[in-house]
């Protein structure tokens, strides 16, 4: 190993970068998000039991709901909050879900009511008396 010259000292070895500094998400940013996307996940249900869609509907709108509220708390934080992107994105899941749905929803009544399947079933759920 040969020396260093003379008059050179070595530096320390570096730390390495300093990570930036990440704002804590609002409080439901992230559950907004996630039921969005589980609404938009379970909406082609909707098209082969019907149950998909009331499913879709509903955590679609807990979607929306949680996100304007983090979206609230994030602009009252005053810059202390995050996760304004995140509730953003639970606010357009969740409609898309819910908008979705509900079209999905009105076209099966349609067809229904259309094909004469919904009154037979309305018609067969209704005990008739029977003579004699």
């Amino acid at each position: 190993m040969v020396p260093p010259p003379p008059g050179f000292t070595p530096q320390p070895a570096g730390y390495g970068a300093v990570p930036p500094f990440v704002l804590p998400d609002a409080p439901g940013a992230m559950p907004s998000m996630i039921l969005g996307i589980i609404g938009l996940v379970v909406l082609p249900l909707g098209c082969c039991c019907g149950v998909g869609s009331l499913a879709s509907v509903v955590l679609g709108i807990l979607a929306i709901v949680f996100g304007v509220s983090a979206r609230n708390r994030v602009r009252a934080s005053g810059g202390t909050l995050g996760g304004d992107g995140k509730a953003l994105a639970g606010i357009i899941t969740g409609g898309i879900a819910v908008g979705i749905a509900a079209i999905v929803f009105i076209l099966v009544l349609v067809v229904g009511i259309g094909s004469g399947a919904f009154l037979n079933a309305i018609n067969n759920a209704i005990q008739t008396p029977s003579p004699g």
